[in-house]
């Protein structure tokens, strides 16, 4: 039976997902979708109730900055990539595979910090923290009192932050496949007419 495009899509998704899930949730959280979820983001995923007294955007783009975790963040997942190559069908081109990390080291991922941390993050959190980043530096940050405060709210996140890691996978990787449908179509057919024991996963 062949695979729609949409079912590929989800593996490349959720296989990249799957990579990147917090240890600690041990991907217990994958099936709920619904969670603390209100309508849609332009972007397509989901959008968190914000608290009240929310930490700000300028707050989280300066903790992104001097974390430096949004970074990190797109080193492990462009790096899943090459991991899970092999759920891709042997008549996808080298080309997608390039093209897909291209998008996910250009897609803005302060948007999906930003939701995600002002669902669970108070401003006055957020700003103890910077606080003490500027005060201890990065290094010292670590084991602080505001370290493990805000490690403790970020626990409490994992599960929405796995939900919007696979929102924003299944975004990325559906726009380059859509470029690549007329492409993967045609290669598969002629890679069937090829070698007809072949049969798609």
């Amino acid at each position: 039976m062949r695979r729609t495009s949409l079912q590929l899509v989800l593996v490349i998704a959720l296989t990249c997902f799957l990579q990147l899930a917090c240890s600690a949730q041990e991907h217990k959280s994958l099936p709920v979708f619904e969670k603390s979820t209100r309508v849609a983001s332009s972007a397509g995923g989901p959008e968190l109730s914000p608290l009240e007294n929310a930490a700000t955007e300028p707050q989280i783009r300066e903790y992104l900055d001097l974390s430096g975790d949004a970074d990190s963040f797109r080193e492990r997942w462009v790096a899943a990539v090459d991991k899970n190559r092999s759920i891709g069908a042997p008549y996808w081109p080298e080309s997608f595979w390039t093209d897909l990390k291209a998008e996910m080291q250009k897609t803005d991922l302060v948007p999906m910090y930003v939701n995600l941390f002002q669902h669970g993050i108070s401003r006055d959190l957020m700003q103890k923290v910077l606080d003490a980043y500027h005060r201890l530096g990065k290094e010292h940050f670590r084991g602080s009192p505001e370290c493990f405060k805000l490690g403790d709210a970020e626990l409490a996140l994992a599960g929405d932050m796995d939900t919007l890691k696979l929102a924003k996978t299944q975004e990325v990787a559906g726009k380059v496949y859509d470029i690549y449908r007329p492409q993967i179509k045609a290669a598969r057919v002629a890679y069937m007419a090829a070698h007809p024991e072949w049969k798609d996963k």
